[in-house]
């Protein structure tokens, strides 16, 4: 890996001090008393290693890798406090010259074990960007497919007005890690229509057909390969939907995942009866012949979610969609929320006039000094406790946290130049520390029991001590933290409870409480058989914590 130097603090603190105005990278603002807390997880451009911070910047764990190694962009923490990481290496099959590539998707235990491992590289096909770890267990990733000069010009593809020799739609795969198996996969190429030739597949009506995906919708991709570059991709238990990002059409896409493979690669079959085809796209009206430019909402946007997590059963946006704008004016990326309107009855998404709803976004997010959150490319958000928004600038390597008023309460600039730790003091140009994303967790997280957070020093050298308290409560809140499993659950709960009396909630997914029960001290069982399957949120009224849990039948 590339050599970054973890300095140990001489002196153990216990409260905030220091003048903000010293450091010029690691922590550069903390107010303890405001922000939400928790763990912050990076995994920094050009270099091979994944790193876990605390709110003062300390390193609490890493996940080191070979120097050969780089990040295929993200890295995530399981329930069960496995790692989850995408990564490149580029001495894999296959030539992929686009950003984001991948290729190499893996499972490592808390101590750095591969536990599963999945290579999909080829001159073909190539894993790329953002992967998803779903509640049953399974791995969703996103990957091209390389699909040459005669196979697109007999899908009725432009070649008169595109230069485009091959093109490089994406296609999702689903993969069970404990056997390795692809259970289910959905191609983008299924889903094509065309109104260029007659003689070609997929000829008819674009503008009838918001449900598919236009071949010659070429604007934002400047004769690239990577035609459609999906940067983000999310699941949803609920409806049982999968949300892309989809950049270069500069829309976000909601498909039917409760399809079989079969039916995925066709136009009926699912709970919508829509097979793969789009149920639902938003941002750029455009991209099915139902606008102009001056209807686009989107630009470029990354890191598209549904809000479901670290978020109470009651909150205002709750199974909403987040994602990070990144171009939305010269210099200004934003923070969106939008409510699609879901019907559970029709099994469908609104749409007036041709255009899916909503007109407008819910909720408008930005630092106060919007450069400071502006990067062109990459970047990530995350909503987390009540309303607190983190936000990460890739292309400055700056991460932040707003609370719920819009005020800055934390914020961090990682401190690698190229890959390599630098001093303290050190400013740092464009795009030399590079960060695709920051994921907090919160002290809470179910994947924290039993581990070992004690600070380990800084990823910066002679990094400024005094500047950044820290008092280690990991212990007591294992302590204090229910453990919960199975999880997800076929209808009943094991909660063991460390403290002497206390309380259970669970409320369902729109917020409403449907089960309350005490808790005694030590094995507790709960039985859930009478619930649907679905999400629901289970909260321990002592320590106000909140866990996501998952009832399948």
């Amino acid at each position: 890996m590339k050599k970054t130097v973890l300095v140990i603090p001489l002196l153990i603190m216990v409260n905030l001090s220091g003048s903000f105005s010293q450091n010029t990278v690691g922590l550069v603002f903390f107010d303890d008393e405001k922000s939400v807390g928790g763990y912050n997880l990076i995994y920094p451009e050009r270099q091979s290693t994944v790193f876990l911070l605390n709110q003062c910047g300390e390193v609490v764990h890493t996940w080191e890798d070979d120097d050969e190694n780089q990040p295929g962009k993200t890295a995530y923490l399981t329930n069960d406090g496995h790692l989850l990481r995408s990564k490149n290496n580029n001495s894999l099959p296959g030539i992929f010259n686009a950003g984001g590539t991948g290729g190499i998707v893996e499972l490592l235990s808390w101590e750095n074990e591969i536990l599963w491992s999945d290579t999909l590289a080829t001159g073909l096909i190539r894993q790329h960007h953002d992967v998803h770890p779903m509640e049953n267990g399974n791995v969703l990733t996103i990957a091209w497919e390389k699909k040459f000069l005669a196979d697109i010009v007999e899908n009725g593809f432009d070649t008169a007005t595109y230069s485009q020799t091959e093109l490089w739609p994406d296609f999702i795969r689903e993969i069970n890690p404990s056997t390795g198996e692809t259970v289910w996969e959905w191609h983008a190429w299924d889903h094509m229509v065309q109104d260029h030739d007659s003689t070609k597949l997929n000829f008819g009506n674009v503008l009838a057909h918001p449900e598919r995906i236009d071949i010659n919708y070429q604007k934002f991709t400047a004769n690239k390969f990577d035609w459609l570059h999906s940067n983000a991709i999310d699941y949803n238990p609920v409806t049982d939907q999968i949300l892309l990002s989809v950049r270069n059409f500069n829309e976000i896409w909601i498909i039917d995942h409760s399809t079989t493979t079969e039916e995925a690669a066709g136009h009926t079959g699912g709970n919508s009866g829509r097979g793969g085809d789009l149920l639902f796209r938003w941002g750029n009206p455009d991209a099915y012949q139902q606008g102009t430019a001056d209807d686009r909402q989107l630009y470029s946007q990354h890191d598209a979610q549904w809000v479901d997590d670290f978020v109470d059963a009651d909150y205002e946006h709750l199974g909403q969609i987040l994602l990070f704008n990144n171009e939305v004016g010269d210099d200004l990326s934003l923070g969106h929320i939008l409510e699609p309107q879901w019907d559970q009855n029709s099994q469908s998404y609104a749409i007036e006039n041709g255009v899916f709803l909503p007109a407008n976004f819910v909720r408008t997010f930005s630092h106060p000094d919007s450069s400071k959150g502006f990067s062109p490319v990459a970047s990530s958000i995350q909503l987390i406790e009540q309303g607190h928004v983190i936000m990460c600038a890739a292309q400055q390597g700056f991460s932040f946290e707003l609370d719920e008023n819009g005020g800055v309460v934390w914020e961090y600039v990682t401190p690698l130049k190229n890959g390599f730790s630098v001093e303290q003091g050190t400013e740092l140009l464009l795009a030399q520390n590079f960060t695709f994303q920051l994921e907090r967790y919160p002290e809470y997280f179910s994947g924290f029991n039993g581990k070992d957070l004690t600070p380990k020093g800084h990823i910066e050298l002679s990094p400024n001590a005094s500047f950044c308290t820290y008092t280690d409560t990991n212990e007591n809140l294992i302590k204090n933290r229910l453990r919960i499993f199975p999880n997800p659950t076929t209808g009943f709960l094991i909660i063991e409870n460390s403290t002497p009396k206390n309380e259970l909630i669970i409320f369902n997914s729109i917020g409403e409480k449907i089960f309350l029960s005490g808790l005694e001290k030590g094995e507790n069982i709960i039985d859930l058989e009478y619930l649907p399957a679905g999400i629901y949120f289970l909260q321990e009224r002592k320590n106000k914590t909140m866990e996501k849990i998952i009832v399948v039948k």
